[in-house]
């Protein structure tokens, strides 16, 4: 199904109020909330899973295990640029023609569901993204078409979603309240891994 998929995970914030990367957060035994994502896209079949991190987190990958190796790491070394700079990095390092998944570390929980609903719908509109009950989630599926625009771009002091507002779009309404979940917090943290 993913054959002309991949997947980006924005994760070059320093994740000031969870007191460590949010990246490397423990989701399981063994398993970070990195690791969870990229499984995630990597079942339903994205060729590639990138993530756009900044240089302490690249550091402790490099000096720990934890088991990203087929995650493909790109260094922001300017986060203070925002999220949108994030993803131009991460897309001038995608093959062309390829749809992209885009997801926010802090948002963990990748549905199965609504990656092949999106998918089915992936070249109806510029993005896709999922619903539930009236509220959109994550991650969203980018068209090449608005990949290459991203790319064209020299500056990047946009919010991402005001940038994508002016480009058509689909929602499409999933069954899975997990795609609205966020985690900004050490309570919300602890409210997710109890849960789950």
């Amino acid at each position: 199904m993913g054959e002309n998929f991949s997947a980006i995970i924005l994760a070059a914030g320093y994740s000031g109020r969870m007191g460590q990367h949010k990246a490397l957060l423990e989701y399981e035994a063994n398993r970070c909330f990195a690791r969870k994502i990229a499984d995630d896209f990597l079942a339903f079949g994205c060729n590639r899973v990138i993530m756009v991190t900044n240089p302490m987190v690249a550091e402790n990958i490099k000096e720990e295990d934890f088991n990203l190796n087929d995650i493909s790491l790109v260094v922001n070394t300017k986060p203070e640029l925002g999220r949108f700079y994030s993803l131009s990095l991460g897309l001038s390092d995608i093959e062309p023609n390829q749809h992209i998944f885009v997801t926010n570390v802090d948002n963990p929980m990748v549905s199965d569901q609504a990656l092949f609903i999106m998918a089915d719908n992936a070249g109806k509109a510029y993005y896709i993204f999922p619903v539930y009950r009236g509220r959109g989630g994550h991650p969203i599926l980018l068209s090449p078409e608005i990949i290459a625009l991203i790319k064209k771009e020299t500056t990047y002091d946009y919010n991402i979603k005001e940038y994508l507002s002016r480009f058509s779009k689909i929602g499409v309404e999933v069954n899975d309240e997990s795609i609205l979940i966020n985690i900004n917090s050490p309570a919300e943290y602890e409210r997710v891994i109890q849960k789950k």
